[in-house]
């Protein structure tokens, strides 16, 4: 390394900063997590109270298997969004899950905070694959991971009831050895 140039943080990318979520981060978030347009890219098809919000990040935070992460912007600090890895340990491939502010949505926030979780997921946590689901409908998130590296591995035909129909989603894949990030 060059004298004045320091490594990256492991959990810091270009434009955002990952870290442990805390309980006050319920308030901030949880009016974007009951966007209808969030909610249209994620498994949960409704709201929550803040309540609720603070249950489901009880109920995580002591689980080895899962890695729950605040979004931060490195420019002003604002608390944007979250992701994670689920099934670590416990299968060769945790999966990645991402949700942002819609507010945040197209500044490149999510490409960034993917590539910033998977390079630590394979730099620091030894992970070898990382998988990830995303519904057909969602083209923007489908060139943001595509950005960091995932290949379309498959698709699953009418594989959730949402906005009264069902839809597909497609199964893609990045190996440690294909990361260039």
């Amino acid at each position: 390394m060059q004298p004045g140039t320091e490594a990256p943080r492991p959990l810091e990318g270009n434009l955002v900063r990952l870290r442990a979520l805390e309980e006050s981060d319920a308030q901030l978030l949880n009016p974007f997590f009951n966007d209808p347009e969030v909610l249209e890219n994620l498994t949960l098809i409704f709201p929550q109270p803040v309540a609720g919000f603070v249950e489901f990040w009880k109920g995580q935070r002591g689980d080895p298997s899962r890695l729950n992460l605040a979004i931060e912007t490195l420019e002003g600090g604002e608390t944007i969004g979250a992701c994670g890895l689920e099934g670590i340990g416990l299968s060769a491939a945790p999966e990645f899950g991402i949700w942002i502010g819609r507010p945040w949505w197209n500044r490149g926030y999510g490409t960034d905070a993917t590539r910033t979780l998977c390079r630590f997921a394979f730099s620091e946590m030894g992970v070898h694959r990382v998988t990830l689901h995303v519904y057909t409908t969602n083209p923007r998130a489908v060139r943001a991971y595509e950005k960091v590296g995932f290949k379309l591995e498959g698709t699953q035909r009418e594989d959730m009831f949402k906005g009264g129909r069902w839809i597909d989603s497609h199964v893609m894949g990045l190996l440690a050895s294909e990361f260039a990030g």
